[in-house]
């Protein structure tokens, strides 16, 4: 399987939700159509249905479950096993669920939006190599543009299990435009490539002499995408996928 680079150009405001919940951020990724909006709000006759029967038959299946997984349920829903069956929590339970259904519209609300999308495509290591001749992200802003960013979220990783994803703000998406706007960058990054030694530092994915084409391609694609986002005011959000 292979990785590939994905930039999504979001607005400031939705970055900031993002932050706050990095769980949305596994929709900006999203290739298939948006899951459908199934459920509205829960009606009244449902959420006292909940609060009187909805702890006993939480019991039941939580009693199924092995004794550790048990325990982490339990804490996550704010009661014992014990305590559901003798029909205490309703409102706690009920107020789970309503979290998560928030949590859910969220998601997918994220995920039908469109935005301005760039992939990378397998160029991502290469084209940050002939950008700043680092194998990893270092200090310099040529060495961010790809593979830097602050952290979405506490899973090492990500929802992609490649990492996870990274964001740069409207600010630090200006400075790297401006970066890569250098008129004599591309000259220098042509310079970089040299296949037999990119393969000795084990540049994802491996490459021929004839690649280097393709690379300078994906650096236009890359320079126009922060160009455009810089012009919009927007961040961007990116992840390998």
């Amino acid at each position: 399987m292979s990785m590939t680079a994905v930039f999504v150009q979001v607005d400031a405001g939705e970055l900031r939700k993002i932050e706050a919940n990095p769980a949305l951020a596994e929709a900006l990724f999203q290739t298939g159509p948006a899951m459908p909006m199934a459920f509205g709000e829960l009606s009244k006759k449902m959420e006292e249905r909940v609060r009187t029967s909805g702890p006993q038959l939480l019991a039941g299946v939580l009693a199924g479950f092995d004794p550790r997984l048990r325990e982490q349920l339990e804490a996550r829903l704010g009661g014992t096993a014990q305590q559901f069956a003798s029909g205490q929590g309703g409102e706690a339970l009920l107020k789970v669920m309503q979290e998560r259904r928030e949590r859910a519209m969220g998601v997918m609300q994220t995920a039908g939006k469109q935005r301005p999308k760039l992939s990378l495509e397998k160029e991502w290591h290469g084209l940050h190599y002939l950008l700043c001749g680092e194998v990893e992200s270092g200090e310099s802003i040529l060495s961010k543009v790809v593979l830097g960013g602050k952290i979405l979220g506490d899973d090492d990783e990500g929802f992609s299990g490649y990492g996870p994803a990274r964001f740069f703000e409207p600010r630090e998406v200006v400075a790297s435009h401006e970066a890569l706007s250098r008129p004599e960058l591309e000259s220098e990054a042509r310079g970089r490539f040299d296949a037999a030694e990119m393969n000795k530092l084990q540049i994802y994915p491996g490459w021929r002499a004839e690649d280097v084409d393709e690379l300078l391609t994906s650096f236009h694609n890359l320079r126009e995408f922060y160009a455009s986002a810089t012009t919009g005011g927007k961040a961007i959000v990116t992840c390998l996928v």
